[in-house]
């Protein structure tokens, strides 16, 4: 006779078989990265490995049963190109510049602080920093993009994408490895981005715990206070935001599991709830 699983049995399999597939599919690196100089600068030197096309195929493949609406470039010419002009778009005006190298590889130059994941993952993320990635990302939003058919959007501003500089108490983004796809709307892009904010700091030290509900909305708020701008173009952007908050089923569990460093199900549900309801008046 087959042995019953008691239920808490099942959960526990569950949480194991997600984090471990999160856990494959998250340490698949296709690109190498190794810091170079040129002309007095530093940058961040980025090249596909030979093996990725194949890896790229099962991501995408992946993300299209997660219902992740973004891609990772399989042409090496798109991808430098989207890399390349990403970079130019939020940075160039500042001086800062990036360029192709052969037809493997991008040259980025390197950005002035620390990615806001060190200080998120050793519980010591500020007001201060989460405003500044705030008001980067809303920057970032009004900016056109061709290739996206309006303004631009990022596709994966985890907070391991954000560095801050605390010398001007700047913030900006980096890696542009994934990108929405063209036929999405501009106001479902730019909430999924927002989406992915949140994921993000759902699993910190800072946001678990016994008060931890109530120190990540209080942290999503605060970074809400400084996306905002008031202009009747968020309206779209939050409704949405509302319509992607819904409890993840399927594959979309690990996608989910992965972006929120798993947290538990039932704590990763509860908050997808509270902030559906927090939204509900903007």
């Amino acid at each position: 006779m087959r042995e019953w699983n008691p239920p808490g049995t099942i959960v526990a399999f569950m949480s194991n078989f997600l984090q471990a597939t999160g856990s494959i599919i998250d340490a698949i690196r296709i690109n190498q990265m190794e810091r170079s100089s040129r002309d007095g600068r530093r940058f961040w030197v980025k090249r596909r490995r030979g093996w990725s096309a194949g890896v790229i195929f099962f991501a995408n493949t992946f993300f299209r049963a997660a219902e992740n609406p973004v891609i990772v470039w399989s042409n090496l010419r798109d991808w430098q190109q989207w890399e390349i002009d990403s970079f130019i778009l939020l940075h160039a005006d500042e001086g800062f510049c990036a360029f192709a190298d052969g037809d493997r590889g991008v040259w980025a130059e390197q950005l002035p602080g620390v990615v806001l994941e060190e200080p998120a993952r050793e519980g010591r993320l500020t007001d201060e920093m989460l405003a500044a990635a705030a008001k980067e990302l809303k920057r970032a939003h009004r900016l056109p993009c061709g290739a996206l058919g309006g303004r631009w959007s990022h596709g994966d501003p985890h907070l391991g994408n954000f560095v801050f500089d605390d010398t001007t108490c700047r913030a900006r983004l980096i890696d542009f490895e994934l990108a929405h796809h063209p036929g999405m709307s501009e106001a479902d892009r730019q909430a999924d981005d927002l989406l992915v904010v949140f994921q993000s700091m759902m699993g910190y030290p800072g946001y678990v715990g016994p008060t931890g509900l109530q120190d990540w909305l209080a942290a999503v708020a605060h970074f809400l206070r400084f996306y905002r701008d008031g202009s009747g173009e968020e309206k779209a952007v939050f409704t949405q935001l509302r319509r992607r908050l819904e409890p993840p089923t399927g594959i979309g569990r690990v996608w989910w599991s992965i972006r929120t460093d798993y947290i538990s199900a039932t704590e990763r549900n509860r908050r997808i709830d509270v902030l559906k309801q927090f939204l509900a008046g903007f």
